[in-house]
């Protein structure tokens, strides 16, 4: 995966507790800002970025405890995430934006819709869960586990990758176990790419995922009943790994006053970290139909 593209720059925001770092891309319309999920960051939106920055001025975050922003001991509570986010809406963008979320970074955009529908002209939710109080499977649990092992090891990049295919997970649905090196998409220059990601997750990041802290104060029925602005819901195929359920989107599509909603059935959890065009076209419709 590229590292970098014309036109993208990369900048610090002080967000009081934490600075955070972020790439901007040229004002070429309203802004999208991009939330990664837990142990990535911005550079993951990358097979994305070229076509969206035509139309869009993005704004892709590095998460607290990820990338190059700052890290925060015990300080990844989903609270926290939106509180970073929302501040760099007001003080940064400004202007309300459109937030694509993928995983953690879709219960991020919930929150501030729902908290500071000010700042927030319509939401994307990546496969995110929304009835969530704890890990949603034992494949997430050994994941999340295996790669918080390997970010407190501080190994090189290339050992990292090889550590990442080493992790075993549960498949769902079977008695299985599969190396994640063994997964279709899995390549070595994927890996390498994930790696990248894991070498700058703070472990404390992945151990409030696993112990259930980082959920505290999580309740995705009364967020999305804060939730007035457009929302795409995009699901991506639970035999597969997909996080957000049949019931989140039941009860997403009750409480919620504008939604689309997007079924990738022969997609898994990544999305558009893999396969990017079917995640393109369905957030570029999107996009284009809101209300100017």
């Amino acid at each position: 995966m590229q590292e970098a593209l014309p036109g993208i720059s990369e900048h610090e925001f002080d967000a009081g507790e934490v600075r955070l770092n972020y790439a901007e891309g040229p004002a070429n319309g309203a802004p999208l800002v991009l939330l990664h999920g837990l142990g990535r960051r911005w550079q993951v939106f990358l097979p994305l970025i070229p076509a969206l920055s035509m139309r869009w001025h993005i704004f892709a975050l590095d998460l607290r405890g990820h990338g190059k922003s700052g890290h925060v001991t015990r300080g990844y509570q989903g609270t926290k995430y939106s509180d970073d986010v929302a501040r760099f809406l007001s003080d940064r963008v400004k202007i309300p934006a459109i937030l694509f979320g993928h995983s953690l970074g879709g219960m991020v955009g919930m929150w501030v819709a729902a908290h500071h529908p000010e700042l927030v002209r319509s939401l994307i939710l990546g496969d995110n869960m929304i009835l969530a109080d704890r890990i949603p499977t034992p494949m997430y649990a050994a994941l999340f586990s295996g790669l918080r092992d390997i970010a407190q090891k501080h190994f090189p990049i290339d050992e990292i990758a090889k550590g990442i295919g080493r992790i075993e997970l549960p498949l769902p649905g079977s008695g299985e176990a599969v190396f994640i090196r063994n997964l279709p998409g899995n390549d070595e220059a994927y890996l390498l790419s994930w790696a990248r990601c894991v070498a700058q997750t703070d472990p404390d990041a992945y151990n409030m995922a696993i112990d259930g802290s980082a959920l505290e104060g999580w309740n995705g029925e009364m967020v999305l009943q804060g939730i007035s602005c457009p929302t795409l819901l995009l699901q991506a195929s639970r035999e597969l790994g997909g996080l957000m359920s049949d019931a989140d989107v039941t009860l997403a599509t009750r409480l919620l006053h504008h939604h689309t909603h997007v079924k990738f059935r022969t997609l898994g959890h990544a999305l558009f970290i893999q396969q990017p065009e079917p995640v393109l076209r369905a957030v570029t419709n999107f996009m284009e139909s809101l209300p100017e």
